[in-house]
Parts: C-alpha cells; structure tokens; sequence
C-alpha cells in the first residue's frame, strides 16, 4: 500500500495515489526520525496507522497533507515516486523506512503481491506473462459489483477442470435456471 493523499482525495482509488507531491523538508524529517536496528531496518518514531505503516503528517498554508513514512523516505533520496509506480518493502517490515529496503513496482504488481505471494515479477503466480492479465468484475454475496484483474489462462484452465470434474454443470444450471423462471411465472 502506498498512497499520498490529502483531506479531499479518494485514497482507496489508484488514481488518487502520488497526486499530492511530498515538501522536501517533510522527507527530511522522515529520515532522521528513526530507530536503526541491526537488521539494517529503520524503524520509523512517527505513528503507526491501523495499516501497520508509519505515517507523517504537515500543514502548508491551512491544508493538511499526510504522506507514509516510508513514501516520505523514499523521496528524500531518489525524488518522488512516478504516477502508476508504489513502493513495495522488500524487508516486508511495515514500519520500516530505509530507502535501501525499498523497491518501485507498478502498482498492479505491488497488489498482487501484497497477499504474501511473491510470485516472478512479469507474470501471475503460474509463469504466464501479464500480457494476459485482463480486467473483470464479481458479484460480492450481497450483490455488490468489485472489480479486479485476473489472468485470462489462468481462468481458461480453471474452467477447463470445472467441466471436466462436473460434465453436467452447465445442463443442471441450466435446468434449475428454467425451473426457477417456470416457478415465477
């Protein structure tokens, strides 16, 4: 997770991401207010989100930004972070903030390896490259719609098993479907 975001912003859309850009000074304070452990990490003294990420907040002229720690470090020694691009820990310590223990991904990247997987950059967790990745949308169990990104061979090979495991499936869906539509009539 990475997101730079002010009081207006809609920080859980992507677009809304590395649109606030971080005041210098704010990345110096991030990196000079750490606890450096043996391990090499620098633990951040700011405070700690419910999101396990150390945080820094500023105000400039009555409007108030806040940024992640980590983010903030990042920017004190490489610049900012690009549009589209997050900052992935390779330490996987949340509080962490030494530049040295971060990397850029792409944010699609950094999601679909936030979930513990930390499959071959380029391609989904069976090698296939993310040329087939496509976008789709489910229904959650209360009928709400959620988009997310899958990979298109993964899904064929996972259709393929269905109808081989249930060679009726879809002649009994489509039965109980007539069933249910004769029964509201």
């Amino acid at each position: 997770m990475d997101s730079t975001h002010a009081a207006s912003s809609n920080h859980r859309h992507p677009d809304g991401w590395n649109t606030v850009p971080v005041p210098e000074r704010v990345a110096q304070r991030a990196i000079t207010r750490v606890v450096k452990q043996e391990d090499g990490c620098w633990i951040s003294t700011y405070s700690i989100g419910t999101h396990g990420y150390a945080q820094v907040g500023w105000q400039d002229g009555g409007v108030r930004g806040l940024v992640l720690a980590h983010k903030a470090a990042w920017v004190a020694v490489n610049g900012q972070v690009p549009m589209a691009m997050t900052l992935d820990h390779t330490c996987k310590v949340r509080p962490c903030v030494n530049p040295a223990h971060l990397r850029l991904l792409p944010n699609i990247e950094n999601a679909r390896r936030n979930q513990g997987d930390d499959f071959p950059m380029g391609g989904c967790r069976h090698g296939h490259p993310n040329s087939d990745l496509m976008r789709m949308a489910r229904r959650t169990k209360s009928g709400e719609r959620r988009w997310g990104v899958t990979c298109r061979q993964c899904m064929k090979d996972s259709q393929a098993r269905w109808t081989a495991a249930n060679p009726n499936g879809h002649r009994d869906a489509q039965l109980r479907y007539a069933e249910k539509k004769r029964k509201a009539a």
